[in-house]
């Protein structure tokens, strides 16, 4: 059975066109009390366990969230000036448990070298850095101290999981997944995800593989944006497809609930957000904003 969920947006779009940012966001969560939180590039919306969707933070153009453990919700605002200027800018601002937003990092002109929003359980931050035509991983401690986590020499960092449950770190590397134990090293854990066909064309390799979760059961799963497809990596390296996009849509985040349900954030080729969350006994909830 599938119920579809909307609410019309009241809220003004923002400055600039969304056009501007060819890619969609990976940023979903979920807090201690159940409540849902996921970009559409222009707010973070909340679901509350119930299913009520409001807009919890507004008029922020964020890809990523993270949730801490004290409920804490963190994200990223990041612009452009346009042509005039040609610049860009960004800060990160975090909603507290009890309301609050506030700036933890004031506006800043380029782009957020580590916006602190891929954290492990002792809050140090994990981010990519240039190191001429490769990239290294590198670790940032709450004190600000930073050092580099990995010998190991990327091609190119897309994005970043960290699993609370393995302490291990999964990297989208170019086409392939990667994971990085506690102590840096490295292993190939998905290479050849890349299809014939795409959902949407135009779909650059750059932009073919987007988020990355794992669940209780130490699988991990990579929404192949590319393909329309989520792929699943058992503890033993198998690789299956676990879920296909309707028409007109594809994954680009999501996640796994305490009862075991999926939370599937989804992105169309009209550029809107929305998330699908399907029971363990297959039915589904559609929650829409438009």
């Amino acid at each position: 059975m599938r119920k579809v969920l909307t609410l019309f947006s009241l809220f003004s779009a923002f400055t600039f066109s969304i056009t501007l940012f060819a890619h969609p966001g990976i940023g979903i969560v979920m807090d201690s009390k159940g409540n849902v939180y996921y970009t559409d590039l222009e707010h973070v919306w909340k679901i509350s366990p119930d299913g009520q969707m409001t807009i919890a933070v507004e008029g922020v153009h964020t890809h990523q969230l993270h949730i801490d453990a004290h409920d804490d919700l963190y994200g990223e605002h990041v612009w452009y000036e346009g042509e005039a200027t040609d610049k860009w800018g960004y800060s990160v601002w975090c909603l507290s448990a009890d309301g609050l937003l506030e700036q933890t990092v004031p506006p800043t002109e380029g782009f957020p070298e580590n916006n602190t929003l891929v954290r492990d359980l002792a809050a140090n931050s994990y981010y990519a850095q240039k190191d001429g035509k490769q990239e290294v991983l590198m670790v940032e401690t709450p004190d600000g101290i930073r050092s580099r986590f990995s010998e190991h020499r990327f091609k190119h960092i897309r994005w970043l999981h960290f699993d609370k449950h393995s302490g291990d770190l999964y990297a989208v590397d170019y086409l392939q997944v990667k994971r990085i134990s506690p102590s840096g090293k490295v292993q190939v854990v998905a290479d050849q995800l890349k299809e014939k066909q795409s959902p949407f064309s135009g779909v650059s390799d750059h932009h073919y593989l987007f988020g990355l979760w794992t669940d209780l059961k130490d699988n991990l799963y990579i929404a192949v944006y590319g393909a329309g497809k989520i792929k699943r990596v058992d503890p033993s390296g198998n690789i299956e497809t676990v879920y296909q996009s309707e028409k007109g849509w594809s994954p680009s985040g999501g996640m796994v609930g305490p009862d075991g349900s999926w939370w599937i954030m989804e992105f169309s080729s009209r550029n809107k957000t929305r998330v699908k969350r399907i029971f363990p006994d297959k039915e589904e909830v559609i929650f829409n904003q438009i």
